[in-house]
């Protein structure tokens, strides 16, 4: 373990020095992929123990390396790094990377929005109005259920934070609209998101613990007060709660 301790600091501090969120987390992505599973749980196990300790680098290393596992070119690793975590006892990063629904969903269909044609629009439709600049337009396209439109829609250079955010407190709200915003690395390092995304009941349980690390101690305080979030998000927020901020 006190080479992937060494390991763990090297790859923090160099992409501590990538400014741009996006580079470390294709970084990350490239590096991983030349480990083994085993390597790489090490690598998140170690991180996440920085990050609960308030390090700040170990947080940055945390979340890209969350990040990076969740690319669709590291699918088939992350699965290798929960079951070699879960086989050497690493139960909390198991838990972490392991995909796992909210605990609340609704029982009703998303509805799409009424975007005022008189007639339901079609995906492809539905799509390039995500590509809009117009405001009114897009506070409808925000309640588009469909992760493809709210994929366009986050590249929208027109979007804010609080379009973002309050995208994200949005209830009920599919699994899979939380999971794009989750990787998208323009939004996910906001505070404010993440924030948000942790607090929403229907959040799937890893991305809220992937999450809960890095809010304030009064954030992870409301969170273990609130009975709606899972048991494992709100024991974790716990800890957190105990400790200073990592931003």
């Amino acid at each position: 373990m006190a080479d992937a301790e060494q390991r763990a600091r090297a790859l923090a501090k160099r992409i501590v020095s990538f400014a741009d969120p996006a580079v470390r987390v294709r970084y990350l992505s490239h590096e991983i992929r030349k480990m083994g599973p085993g390597d790489v749980a090490n690598l998140v196990t170690i991180a996440m123990h920085g990050a609960e300790a308030r390090d700040g680098d170990a947080g940055a290393l945390l979340l890209a390396l969350c990040l990076a596992l969740a690319r669709e070119e590291c699918a088939d690793l992350r699965e290798r790094v929960v079951r070699s975590a879960a086989a050497a006892g690493q139960n909390d990063t198991a838990s972490l990377l392991d995909p796992r629904p909210a605990e609340r969903v609704s029982e009703a269909d998303p509805q799409v929005p009424d975007f005022g044609r008189g007639r339901s629009l079609t995906l492809g439709e539905r799509k390039s109005l995500a590509r809009s600049r117009n405001r009114d337009l897009l506070a409808r396209v925000l309640r588009d259920p469909h992760p493809d439109v709210i994929r366009i829609l986050l590249g929208n250079p027109t979007l804010t934070e609080g379009d973002v955010v309050r995208l994200c407190a949005r209830r009920p709200i599919p699994d899979e609209v939380l999971r794009e915003v989750f990787r998208c690395t323009r939004w996910i390092v906001r505070y404010g998101v993440r924030r948000s995304i942790v607090k929403n009941p229907f959040t799937p349980v890893d991305i809220a613990l992937q999450l809960a690390a890095h809010l304030t101690a009064p954030d992870a305080r409301d969170v273990v007060d609130s009975p709606e979030l899972s048991l494992p998000v709100r024991d974790l927020c716990r800890r957190v709660a105990r400790m200073g901020t990592i931003h």
